[in-house]
């Protein structure tokens, strides 16, 4: 039994791998599950530290810190003041998670997935229509 369970793992194992369905070693980002600020100069207690100790939101923040500066290189350089002050404004929000002891990192996390989403509209194009 254990032999046949042991024997459908590999072969299961081989099959995604053949598919390119598996994840590739190779292709591991060494940033991944990293902010894309420094950590030694976050806070103690502050959200920069939470970000920081959590592997979901270091991610949410290196992945919302790209879509930002893709953002930047698609808006024209007259509308960089109206990107700027959204995301000062995006960042007081965001920071209004601490405020909540019971559920920060989830709003932390919900802030980061708007903002993401707000940003690929900057992206395309579409947050300037």
């Amino acid at each position: 039994m254990i032999r046949t369970r042991f024997a459908l793992a590999v072969a299961a194992a081989l099959v995604l791998s053949a598919s390119g369905t598996a994840p590739a070693l190779a292709k591991v980002d060494p940033q991944d599950g990293k902010p894309s600020f420094n950590c030694a100069k976050a806070r103690k207690g502050s959200i920069d530290e939470m970000i920081c100790s959590d592997y979901e939101l270091s991610h949410l923040d290196r992945e919302m810190a790209r879509r930002y500066v893709n953002a930047q290189k698609q808006t024209p350089r007259a509308a960089w003041p109206d990107l700027i002050g959204v995301q000062r404004k995006w960042i007081a929000s965001r920071n209004q998670c601490m405020g909540g002891k019971g559920k920060r990192i989830a709003c932390i996390a919900f802030a980061y997935e708007n903002r993401i989403l707000r940003l690929v509209e900057w992206e395309d194009g579409s947050a300037l229509d």
